[in-house]
């Protein structure tokens, strides 16, 4: 028993809302993303995880209202927000340009993330200022 049209299309606005919130607070902001080298793990993982909970909640709450109109909904709103995350992580940000193959298979290392800075030993209470 399907619920009727105006009801199943707010149902489906408050699942992709759901499913909005669900990978907002599982990965970090698309600017933040885009931040990092191309290629990040944690992201990969983190958007993946976001996407079978948000998977999980639309089927969910479309068996229990035994609504099509939902899963659609849901469903559409579950794969935009993957297709976006995982757009913002394979994307180079300085050129614009996604990676190629091998580039991928290096992405994050030092290769093509920056170069480590060297730093001096930290001395507590040092003042140069008192010699």
């Amino acid at each position: 028993m399907a619920l009727k049209p105006e009801f199943s299309v707010m149902g489906g606005l408050a699942v992709a809302a759901i499913v909005f919130s669900v990978h907002s607070q599982a990965t970090p902001s698309q600017s933040d993303i885009q931040a990092l080298p191309a290629g990040t793990p944690d992201i990969d993982d983190a958007e993946r995880k976001a996407t079978i909970l948000s998977a999980g909640v639309v089927s969910a709450v479309s068996l229990i209202a035994k609504d099509p109109t939902i899963f659609v909904i849901g469903a559409g709103m579950t794969i935009a927000m993957a297709l976006w995350t995982r757009r913002s992580n394979w994307m180079e940000s300085i050129g614009g340009k996604f990676l190629t193959q091998p580039e991928a298979a290096a992405a994050g290392t030092d290769s093509t993330g920056p170069a480590m800075a060297s730093t001096e030993a930290y001395v507590p209470f040092q003042n140069d200022f008192a010699r």
